[in-house]
């Protein structure tokens, strides 16, 4: 039957009666059961009977401008992707690993750019060192193209900041910025004295004392993390510590004080918040000295919230990204415009969104995306944000969905599905056969919170979060390939199931779940987390493996991870021959995709 395929992918026109019969016979090879959520993997069938994989390497842009080097005996910083020298010596690196594809970050989250541009400011020193002036994507385009790779230029098109720096476009023009719906608690002693914290994960800021209830306690195994936004690895169970480092507060399920420990008394037994009731954690001086003057064992507090919407540049809760609102037009054209320049005066092979996402699910607030809700509902938001969600007055405890939340996942999905349905036109209108590729995180089933459906429109996959047109955001046929964040320390589920934990706690797990979203819409590549394997490199090998068995091929992120480590000879176990991608073979998505009209 192969013959058959490659005879049919190899043909300059594809009819609609080849297309059918493959079709067919992709479906009666795979026998899928269309009653299944799970449908068949027709991408990775048809790209290995091609002898095609995905293999890309991702260049993070301020990660590799310079790289650590012995220089008599001491560690200095020597320029790396920033002279014309380094980028052949990464090229040809990449080219002896067998990678095929250099995914380049020409514009970073501070929303600068790492070549001549007309329409975004020039990136031109990084952390108190002056860059080179070197032309980095035009040097990896002569030099990846002379070894036989393929070069793509990735953007952060959401990312307009970084704020650690306080610097980017977000910065000065604050009125892209998204806007935060954010919490302030506060525990109010009997005499009075308030004192404010923060609950995990809640949209607060991060230097608070910390709230812990018994529903929130982590067990003793290790987080099963996803991401490189990783779960907060915050401990609910606390031993030891020198006298007079952290105070805790345990407080009953009525409110009332039980004791106040210094964390020198406790030892090596862990300890919890009371049942039903909370835990304060205390590190700062002026929080130790609340708790010192304002409550003892026996006494009571009461607990209180209030909310309010930050620019995302003055919220403390919010990381290290300064998003702009995708609504905002003047920040939507902008970068509509960076990716049409570049498109149109660079030989790239494709080009690779990242960050095209809101923050979390507490973004966007502002009075701009209310009004385009409003219009999209065909009515009025009555109680706003209560009518999307509300945080609970009890600290822990999850929020509170109001009538037309579903609604506001729904809509914040189809935001991000327009705009990327626009940047996709405006690219294929300039090139039609340049490859588009995005960034995402391997998590679907709670992507929801940053706004996006990276999923196939035609996915069998089904949540309780969905509404009934929720499955028609979905952007991955705007898309050739889609790289899945499948950053885990687990590299199979063969693995992860010996250790206890669930087959998705796994490189191969979760990138068959993203396999299963996309749907056979575009190719998908699971990307590996180079630091989850610094100690254990065979690993990292199964784990690339794995991400192409359930994929069609891997990404690794990032570049000056393997550089530091040393771990090229990895890659190339990994590798063995030359392959070429899946996506640079134009016939293979046409075929692929009315299949599974089939299947539906």
């Amino acid at each position: 039957m192969w013959d058959i395929i490659r005879s049919m992918c190899c043909k300059p026109v594809l009819t609609k009666k080849n297309l059918l019969s493959l079709s067919l016979s992709l479906l009666a090879y795979t026998s899928i059961d269309a009653n299944a959520q799970r449908a068949p993997n027709l991408a990775r069938s048809l790209s290995t009977s091609m002898g095609a994989e995905g293999r890309v390497m991702w260049i993070d842009a301020t990660a590799n401008f310079w790289r650590k080097r012995k220089v008599n005996g001491r560690d200095e910083l020597i320029p790396f992707t920033t002279t014309r020298e380094g980028i052949a010596e990464i090229v040809q690196k990449c080219k002896s690993a067998h990678v095929n594809t250099l995914v380049v970050d020409v514009k970073p989250l501070v929303g600068y750019v790492v070549f001549p541009s007309k329409v975004a400011p020039r990136l031109t020193s990084w952390q108190g060192r002056p860059i080179p002036d070197i032309d980095i994507l035009q040097g990896f385009i002569e030099e990846g193209h002379k070894a036989g790779l393929r070069v793509h230029a990735s953007l952060n098109i959401l990312g307009e900041g970084h704020k650690y720096y306080s610097v980017g476009l977000a910065y000065e023009k604050p009125e892209w910025q998204s806007v935060v719906y954010a919490i302030n608690r506060g525990m109010t002693a009997s005499n009075g004295k308030r004192l404010t914290f923060r609950v995990p994960k809640e949209p607060d800021n991060p230097d608070k004392p910390l709230l812990l209830t018994d529903d929130g306690a982590k067990s003793n195994t290790e987080i099963e993390r996803i991401g490189l936004d990783r779960p907060d690895a915050e401990d609910t169970k606390l031993t030891g510590l020198p006298f007079g480092k952290q105070l805790h507060i345990t407080i009953d399920s009525a409110n009332r004080v039980e004791g106040i420990i210094d964390g020198s008394l406790i030892g090596e037994e862990p300890l919890a918040a009371p049942e039903d009731g909370r835990m304060l954690v205390a590190k700062m001086e002026a929080d130790k000295e609340w708790i010192t003057n304002n409550v003892a064992p026996g006494s009571f507090v009461t607990f209180d919230l209030k909310t309010e919407f930050l620019p995302i540049a003055e919220a403390r809760s919010e990381k290290i990204a300064c998003f702009v609102n995708p609504l905002h037009p003047e920040a939507r054209k902008h970068q509509i415009d960076l990716v049409r320049e570049i498109v149109t005066n660079y030989e790239v092979d494709g080009i690779v969104l990242d960050r095209c996402r809101y923050s979390n699910i507490y973004n966007d607030f502002s009075d701009l995306s209310r009004q385009a809700f409003s219009r999209w509902l065909g009515k009025p938001v009555n109680r706003w944000p209560q009518d999307i969600f509300s945080f609970s007055p009890q600290p822990g405890k999850k929020i509170i969905q109001g009538p037309l939340f579903k609604m506001w996942l729904e809509f914040r999905a189809t935001v991000i599905h327009d705009f990327v349905g626009e940047l996709a036109r405006n690219v294929r209108s300039l090139k039609p056969n340049i490859t588009l590729g995005t960034y995402v995180g391997a998590w679907y089933p709670s992507y929801y919170e940053v706004g996006v459906n990276w999923g196939s429109e035609k996915t069998h996959l089904r949540y309780s979060w969905f509404t009934e047109e929720y499955p028609k955001t979905g952007y991955a046929e705007f898309f050739d390939w889609i790289a899945l964040g499948s950053y885990h320390p687990v590299p199979n589920k063969e693995e992860a199931r010996r250790q206890g934990k669930s087959a998705n706690a796994s490189v191969e797990g979760l990138t068959e779940l993203g396999n299963t979203a996309i749907a056979n819409a575009a190719f998908t590549y699971g990307g590996i987390f180079v630091p989850d394997y610094r100690y254990n490199p065979e690993a990292m090998v199964k784990a690339l493996e794995a991400a192409s068995r359930q994929g069609q091929g891997w990404m690794i992120f990032d570049l000056s991870y393997i550089e530091e480590f040393n771990f090229w000879q990895w890659i190339e176990k990994a590798t063995k021959a030359p392959a070429p991608a899946p996506d640079s073979l134009r016939s293979l998505l046409p075929v692929i995709r009315p299949a599974m009209d089939v299947v539906r």
